[in-house]
């Protein structure tokens, strides 16, 4: 394929996806440095590749700014290669409104992850998202070897977080607790992530800070009132994750802010339930931890978006806080 000199990335959503997309920028910025390398995204998701050292320009949409137009603003740039890492309707249409460019597009495994669900008894499996992706990039000559993202933060987000720290004791042992989870069933209670933050807090050493969105149903401080807890629930993106990275590891569900962390440097321990780290999305960074029970019946879903169909939620049912706080013990 012949060297490209404009490139076009296309993830639309969500957070912890566009997140996994982060090591094709680095894999192509190594093997083609004087690229040009553009992202399209929802607006929300854009400070993720905001500040990578491989993005030219981001363009991005919303509510307020239609896709059509931003596709109206992207046909002059002539573009000689268009990365197709969403594989749906939207990115069908940019490929096609783009014509003539030459496209490369990520096999999406829908049958193959359904199968993990459908069989679950059998075990199956389907590669990490990550070298999914990188899969994608081999007809430029680049391999699909699995290594972890890595954000890139700004100044102002650091300082942010710096701030933050100031506030609260300071001390190695700063554990990021994070409850939260797009879809409801794949949520570890959190009344369960509450206990861990009250035996974590019998020991002097340890410092929590909890993390939040607007839309989480718990309370920003997990109902604990210690001067050693903090909420941090007002925070962006980028803030969140320069604050992330100062944790020594974030405890979390199957979320964003599990790949968030992993991708500013910290290790998390992360508990799956209905879904499974064989369904392709497990932490990728070295010394992150899984907690799994693999039940005959996980996973139920692809992405934690069905109800629990069996009496009781069998795949949380033996996740104690005491095991969380033994793995915790053991990662610090």
């Amino acid at each position: 394929m012949k060297t490209p000199t404009k490139i076009l990335i296309f993830r639309q959503s969500s957070l912890g996806d566009v997140i996994l997309t982060l090591p094709v920028l680095n894999r192509l910025k190594e093997k083609f440095p004087d690229c040009q390398i553009d992202f399209v995204t929802k607006t929300a998701y854009a400070p993720i590749v905001q500040y990578h050292p491989a993005i030219t320009s981001i363009h991005t949409f919303d509510n307020e700014h239609p896709f059509n137009k931003v596709i109206s603003n992207l046909a002059p740039r002539k573009y000689d290669l268009l990365i197709d890492l969403q594989a749906n309707l939207r990115s069908c249409t940019l490929g096609a409104r783009l014509f003539p460019i030459r496209k490369l597009r990520y096999k999406k495994r829908r049958l193959a992850r359904e199968m993990v669900v459908r069989r679950s008894h059998l075990k199956l499996a389907v590669d990490h998202t990550i070298v999914a992706y990188l899969s994608a990039l081999q007809p430029l000559g680049i391999d699909a070897k699995l290594s972890p993202p890595v954000m890139s933060l700004s100044p102002e987000a650091r300082s942010l977080a710096y701030e933050f720290l100031s506030q609260i004791p300071d001390n190695n042992k700063r554990i990021a607790i994070c409850p939260g989870a797009r879809h409801y069933e794949k949520r570890w209670p959190a009344s369960q992530f509450r206990a861990v933050a009250e035996l974590l807090l019998k020991n002097p050493e340890s410092v929590i800070i909890v993390f939040s969105a607007l839309g989480d149903e718990f309370e920003p401080n997990l109902g604990i009132k210690h001067p050693r807890l903090s909420a941090a629930n007002k925070l962006g993106l980028l803030e969140a994750g320069a604050l992330l990275s100062k944790c020594r590891v974030a405890l979390t569900n199957d979320s964003g802010l599990m790949h968030l962390a992993n991708a500013v440097g910290t290790p998390a321990l992360a508990i799956f339930g209905p879904t499974n780290p064989r369904l392709g999305f497990a932490p990728s960074l070295p010394g992150s931890k899984v907690i799994c029970d693999d039940v005959i019946c996980s996973p139920c879903s692809v992405h934690g978006k069905r109800p629990c169909y069996q009496p009781q939620k069998y795949c949380f049912d033996k996740i104690t806080p005491e095991r969380v706080i033994s793995e915790l013990d053991k990662m610090l």
